[in-house]
Parts: structure tokens; sequence; C-alpha cells
């Protein structure tokens, strides 16, 4: 089954360079190595951490154990670039306490049919979360005389 999927990522991939009249992609999928795991790099979650805390209040962010969730993120961090993962509450509070009281319905992740996040403040948080955790990062780099 996961030859015939990624075999039809190929085809696909192909065939859309070929209608849009566009090169041939290189489609580096293979089989055999799957995707590796989302492993956050410390030092930049440390900062974007402290980061999100300082904008939405330390109440409000909440580390988690790692989960096993199928991501192809991890290739960003095969290729040399410091990663860190996080997920933004989006679904009602009533909702959120409701799945933590004992029988409670588990709340929908993301790609589930039931996935519906609360349009707000899940974007105001979204953004503001965002922008403290790019300027974080962008706050650690050096930047080079005349920039």
């Amino acid at each position: 089954m996961r030859k015939q999927l990624i075999d039809g990522v190929r085809r696909t991939a192909l065939a859309s360079a070929a209608m849009a009249g566009a090169p041939e992609p290189a489609i580096g999928l293979d089989p055999a190595r799957g995707n590796g795991a989302v492993i956050n790099d410390q030092a930049l979650a440390q900062r974007t951490v402290a980061a999100l805390k300082a904008q939405l209040g330390d109440a409000n962010v909440v580390q988690v154990p790692p989960i096993t969730a199928s991501e192809d993120f991890s290739e960003f961090a095969v290729e040399g670039v410091p990663t860190f993962f996080f997920f933004i509450g989006v679904n009602d509070p009533k909702e959120v306490a409701d799945s933590q009281k004992e029988g409670g319905k588990p709340l929908p992740f993301n790609h589930s049919p039931f996935f519906a996040p609360v349009p707000e403040p899940s974007i105001t948080t979204g953004v503001q979360a965002m922008t403290a955790a790019v300027l974080s990062a962008l706050a650690a780099k050096p930047t080079s005389a005349g920039s």
C-alpha cells in the first residue's frame, strides 16, 4: 500500500509539472526510509517557549510530552534547519474541559474530518504566537555588517 501511495505521488507530481509546462520535479521519496521523527532543536525550543510565554502568558503555554504524529516537518531538520514544532489550541474551552472529564470525548486532531477550529481567538492567538516565534528566532541570528 505504501509503495502504491508513493507511486501515485510521483505520477501526480510529474503530471502536474508536465501540465504546467514546468521542469520535471526531483522527487526524493524513498519508501524504505520513511519520515524521521520531529525533534525540536533544544536551543530554538527554549528561546521560542520563553517568547511564547512572554507574549501569551505562562499559563497559556503548555509543554506536552512527545507524540507519535505522522508529519513530514522532520525533513527540514534532516536538511540542517533548526526546527521547533508547536500547536496552537483552537478548540472551544468548554469542549476542552469536557474532553478532560472521565470518559470525555477526545478532541479531534488536525487532519481529522471533525477538526473545526474556533476562528476567534484561534487566528489572533496564532498570529501572536507565530510573530513572537519569528521575532525570537530573528533576534538570535547574528546580522552582517551593513544590514
